[in-house]
């Protein structure tokens, strides 16, 4: 009998960390779409990155094409999330290395320069050879 109690007690365990897990990445999700500017944008922009990140190979590669990187750098995490501008958020991607912390906007943001409206990427890094993630 105590070894039928151990196993549903394991079990039972293991669903509740299931269960936490499950609703951690719900309320991720839902903070996700909230924070954007609308439901239905933050969504279709959410599959548009995932669709992207596919078609190019991974955020690894992505990671090495949009920033300079050393040879020794790794990335460690990709974050899908929205950067607070003084023009609104702007949803991207941040990128966690052993080196540096990097950001890029998945799509080009428009600015003037005199007459002209120019388009590009947001981006802007912090590094620095102290940290050890």
């Amino acid at each position: 009998m105590d070894s039928v109690k151990d196993v549903l007690g394991k079990m039972g365990k293991r669903f509740g960390e299931a269960a936490r897990k499950t609703e951690n990445t719900a309320g991720n999700f839902w903070q996700h779409l909230k924070t954007g500017p609308s439901i239905a944008d933050a969504a279709m922009g959410r599959v548009s990155q995932i669709t992207k990140v596919i078609a190019e190979g991974g955020y690894e590669k992505i990671f090495h094409q949009t920033f300079d990187v050393l040879p020794e750098e790794k990335l460690k995490k990709p974050f899908a999330c929205y950067l607070s501008t003084s023009a609104g958020p702007v949803m991207g991607v941040l990128y966690l290395s052993n080196v540096k912390l990097a950001f890029c906007s998945d799509n080009p943001l428009a600015y003037k320069v005199g007459d002209k409206n120019e388009w590009s990427y947001y981006k802007c890094s912090v590094c620095s050879p102290y940290w050890n993630f």
